[in-house]
C-alpha cells in the first residue's frame, strides 16, 4: 500500500477520512510483542474477567498506532511529519471489534504550514467513540 501525498493547498477544513480495522488476536499479540507490554489485563483471559472489565481489554496504545496509520498514509499522508497527539481513552477496545478510525481537519496554519485533525477510534457495531484525540502534523 503507497501512501496518499497530498499538498499543504489540498487539504479543507471539514475534510475527513477514515478506514476499518478488525480487532484481531494476532493483532494484540504482535503489538504486545512491538510494545513489550504483557499487562495480563491485555493478555491473559482468566486474569482479565476477574477485573472490572470483565474480560481482556486492547492495548489502548494500539489506537494511537492506528493514528499514526492514518496521518502517515492517508491524511495528509507522505508529506507528513507528526508533530503532537492528545489521547482520551474512553471506552475498552476488544478483540473481535471492527473499528473505524477517523480523522477530521479541524485548522490550518498557513504560517507554520500544519494542520490539526479530529482523530476517533470508533466501534462499528455501536458507533461509540474508543479512543479519541486532537493531532497536530506538520507538512513537508
Amino acid at each position: 500500500m503507497s501512501a496518499v501525498s497530498k499538498k499543504f493547498s489540498d487539504i479543507s477544513v471539514g475534510e475527513c477520512t477514515q478506514f476499518e480495522v478488525v480487532v484481531t488476536e494476532e493483532l494484540v499479540d504482535a503489538f504486545a510483542k512491538l510494545s513489550d507490554d504483557f499487562n495480563p489485563l491485555h493478555m491473559d483471559e482468566v486474569y482479565a474477567k476477574k477485573t472490572a472489565f470483565k474480560g481482556r481489554v486492547v492495548h489502548g496504545m494500539l489506537g494511537g498506532a492506528f493514528f499514526s496509520r492514518l496521518i502517515g498514509m492517508h491524511l495528509p499522508g507522505a508529506r507528513s511529519l507528526y508533530l503532537s497527539q492528545s489521547l482520551s481513552f474512553r471506552k475498552p477496545m476488544r478483540i473481535g471489534m471492527e473499528v473505524i478510525v477517523s480523522g477530521t481537519v479541524l485548522h490550518k496554519a498557513d504560517s507554520l504550514q500544519t494542520i490539526t485533525l479530529l482523530m476517533q477510534v470508533s466501534d462499528k457495531g455501536s458507533g461509540e467513540v474508543l479512543t479519541d484525540g486532537e493531532a497536530i502534523v506538520k507538512m513537508l
